[in-house]
Formats: C-alpha cells, sequence, structure tokens
C-alpha cells in the first residue's frame, strides 16, 4: 500500500515538474519579438528608416543610435499593445494603440485596430518592417 502511495506521488511530482519546465521552454513562443530588432521606412511625417528594438515590455524606436521613442508593449494572441512612455512624435504620453500584428518570414506587419495617436498610425500601418540582426 505504502509503495502504490508513493509511486502516485512521484508520478504526480514529475508530472507536475515536466508541466512547469514545458511551459518556461516555450516563453519565446508566447513573445516571438522578445529581443529582436526590425528596420523599416515609417513615415515620420518623411519616409525615415528607424528600428524597432523589443525587449521584454518595452520598444525603443532608434534613429541612428539615437532613441527617438519608447513605448511599453503587451502581446495577447496574434494583437500588440502600445503605450508612449516618452519620445519626440505628436502623441501624449500613455497613449494607446493596439495592432494586429504579422511575423511573415523576416518581415513584421502591423495593421491598425485602433489607435489615440495618428502620428503612429502613419508611422506603423501598413510599413513592413524586415528583420534586422544585431552582431554580437
Amino acid at each position: 500500500m505504502k509503495i502504490t502511495k508513493l509511486f502516485f506521488a512521484l508520478l504526480l511530482f514529475s508530472t507536475t515538474l515536466l508541466a512547469i519546465l514545458v511551459s518556461c521552454g516555450n516563453k519565446n513562443v508566447e513573445n516571438p519579438l522578445l529581443n529582436t530588432q526590425w528596420n523599416g521606412l515609417a513615415k515620420i511625417p518623411q519616409e525615415t528608416e528607424v528600428v524597432l528594438k523589443f525587449s521584454k515590455d518595452k520598444i525603443d524606436v532608434l534613429l541612428g543610435n539615437k532613441v527617438i521613442e519608447n513605448m511599453n508593449y503587451s502581446i495577447t494572441n496574434e494583437e500588440i499593445t502600445l503605450v508612449k512612455n516618452s519620445g519626440g512624435t505628436p502623441c501624449d504620453a500613455g497613449s494607446t494603440g493596439k495592432y494586429k500584428y504579422e511575423i511573415i518570414g523576416e518581415n513584421l506587419i502591423m495593421t491598425l485596430i485602433s489607435d489615440e495617436c495618428t502620428a503612429r498610425i502613419k508611422s506603423l500601418q501598413g510599413v513592413i518592417y524586415k528583420k534586422y540582426d544585431v552582431k554580437k
């Protein structure tokens, strides 16, 4: 009887541990933008090459090596929500935008769902951002 209880306790422990390890290993699947960079021609207001640099929950928009905009972001399913922190666009700090995003090969495309800032719409809507490999 004790052996049976021990066996089931070990089985339950092993299953739980395996589930935890699998979920930890899939973090990048949940956020395919994590630690990536993408360049494209944003309309700010003229077409200008910028880089979108994604970290854990922030995006830096770079013009050359200078950060010109900083936003928080979150991902749910295939939607990205952006909230401006600081930067040079006429968007108010705290303004929120929501976009459907697609990664097709080496391209990132964002399609407007809603946005409080028309300047951000112009810089993201319809722009194809190409994956930018950073040399380490």
